[in-house]
């Protein structure tokens, strides 16, 4: 039997921190606490989110610098390559004055996304949905009984009439209607997303100094953990560094130390994203009681009803002798009236 441990008070403090100020997006139930998303730390995982959680790693938590001919200077990290009129209008630092980029620079580029079923992570089972509608299932996280409700079972199982003729209220019986709430959100899928991490300079140390901490930030493993939203993505950087280097050309273009880094992140998504037609966050409740009315239908010739009754059913003021005990045949009554 294994032991499940929890994660140390400064790991789930800044987990918390990395949750957002507003859960509007989350797709609640109405009535839902905003509180509860975070308690729990469980949103919506996207490849958005993904992405968003690799760019935060190198960002902020390697953030890397490199020495220049004006001092250490923090390198700036691109989300692929953005186009070249916008950056020169809204991000006129990254570019000279010629229009070229100033090194050295980092982007990020996603090349790749499987969906591997052998490569799954913790969740390995596959959950339809209730609806037999061919789509996933859900996963609960966490139960807990509806007090209220429960409540109200026992009192009205616990309450009995007494040798006066009065009802009393809370007398001790087994109340075996237990209302629980369940929380479920969408079963994880996992994808394995690679990226590109691209670092180009304009001198070797530069390189040295920002290839340095990819190498030797995990230690003797290649395997880091990402954060994002409460969320917690594996990922693994490919042993081979491939340099792109043009100093060997002995030509006449501006010399540029290029290397490529591949990380690939095992992730998972969670819900289906803004084409989702269902919440992410599901709160049901459990069935302790079906109740429903009794009908009485009457069949020709099969069962024999008193006066009385006849009246009771069809409402009719022509049956008389209400206390008689004579039975009539429903069949003519039917074909009577």
């Amino acid at each position: 039997m294994g032991l499940k441990f929890l994660q140390d008070a400064e790991e789930q403090e800044r987990d918390f921190l990395m949750l957002p100020d507003d859960f509007s997006f989350a797709m609640l139930p109405p009535g839902t606490k905003s509180g509860t998303l975070k308690e729990l730390g469980m949103l919506a995982s996207t490849i958005e989110t993904i992405d968003y959680a690799l760019v935060s790693w190198v960002k902020e938590d390697l953030d890397l610098s490199a020495k220049t001919n004006k001092g250490p200077l923090r390198v700036p990290v691109l989300w692929q390559a953005p186009e070249r009129s916008y950056q020169i209008k809204n991000e006129k630092d990254l570019r000279d004055d010629s229009g070229a980029l100033k090194l050295p620079l980092i982007s990020i580029e996603r090349t790749n996304i499987a969906k591997d079923p052998a490569k799954k992570g913790a969740f390995q089972a596959q959950l339809f949905s209730d609806k037999y509608d061919g789509r996933s299932g859900r996963v609960v996280l966490a139960k807990r009984i509806k007090q209220d409700k429960t409540r109200n079972f026992a009192v009205a199982t616990g309450t009995r009439t007494n040798s006066g003729g009065k009802p009393q209220q809370y007398f001790p019986r087994t109340n075996k209607k237990i209302v629980i709430q369940s929380l479920s959100i969408p079963i994880p899928v996992y994808v394995n997303i690679d990226y590109k991490i691209v670092i180009k300079t304009e001198y070797q140390q530069q390189m040295n100094e920002l290839m340095t901490p990819f190498i030797a930030r995990t230690g003797q493993i290649n395997s880091f953990v990402m954060r994002r939203n409460g969320h917690l993505y594996e990922a693994f950087i490919e042993q081979n560094f491939t340099h792109n280097n043009n100093v060997a050309s002995l030509g006449e273009d501006t010399r540029i130390f290029s290397t490529d880094i591949t990380i690939r992140v095992l992730g998972y998504l969670i819900g289906e994203g803004e084409n989702d037609d269902r919440p992410i966050v599901r709160i049901d409740e459990n069935i302790v009681e079906v109740t429903y009315p009794t009908e009485q239908a009457v069949f020709p010739g099969d069962t024999t009803f008193t006066a009385s009754t006849l009246k009771t059913l069809f409402g009719d003021d022509s049956i008389e002798d209400e206390d008689r005990q004579d039975s009539f045949d429903a069949s003519d009554y039917v074909r009577s009236s």
